[in-house]
């Protein structure tokens, strides 16, 4: 901090807690996900004659070399609330194609190096994200705004209507600190 931005500060009566940088001056994510095998492919949108088309999944991106075995899309009313849900085995792809969802993420992986780590991402279509979670990580999604909001998932696994692979939390559990309601 220059001497000028502390002669500044000395008047004012707090001076906070200067902001980190997040984002590139092209508007690229700095910090990837804190989370052991959580990646985060953001993409641009492209303008067209008639509208914007986006991308959702490209094997050649490279997030995780698994294949798509189901892909299902999830409509969330505004305030919805999943609850936080795990998986033993499957891997999640989640990508919010309408509204704002916040996507949360807690490490219960004992033995990952992030174990206990918690992450939050704000996806939507002004701003896209394809967020790839790991088996054994915690996740719940809150819908933000006053839209429906379409969630779209691209699971490694399809879902095993006689074996469902799903660990189930409220989203208040004391389990993990921060409550998605």
């Amino acid at each position: 901090m220059s001497s000028d931005d502390h002669a500044a500060l000395e008047g004012w009566m707090a001076t906070g807690t200067p902001d980190r940088q997040t984002v590139t001056a092209d508007w690229l994510a700095i910090d990837p996900p804190p989370l052991e095998g959580v990646k985060i492919k953001e993409i641009r949108p492209v303008a067209t004659s008639n509208g914007y088309l986006t991308e959702v999944f490209r094997d050649e991106w490279g997030l995780d070399g698994l294949p798509v075995g189901q892909v299902f899309q999830r409509t969330m009313y505004p305030g919805a609330v999943t609850g936080w849900h795990a998986h033993v085995r499957t891997l999640d792809r989640l990508f919010c194609s309408v509204g704002s969802v916040r996507i949360s993420l807690y490490d219960g992986r004992k033995a990952s190096p992030t174990f206990g780590a918690l992450w939050h991402k704000i996806a939507g279509p002004l701003r896209p994200s394809l967020v790839i979670i790991p088996a054994g990580v915690w996740h719940g999604v809150v819908s933000l705004g006053p839209e429906t909001a379409l969630l779209l998932n691209l699971v490694d696994k399809a879902y095993a209507y006689d074996a469902p692979d799903h660990r189930r939390l409220p989203p208040d559990t004391e389990h993990i600190p921060y409550r998605l309601v």
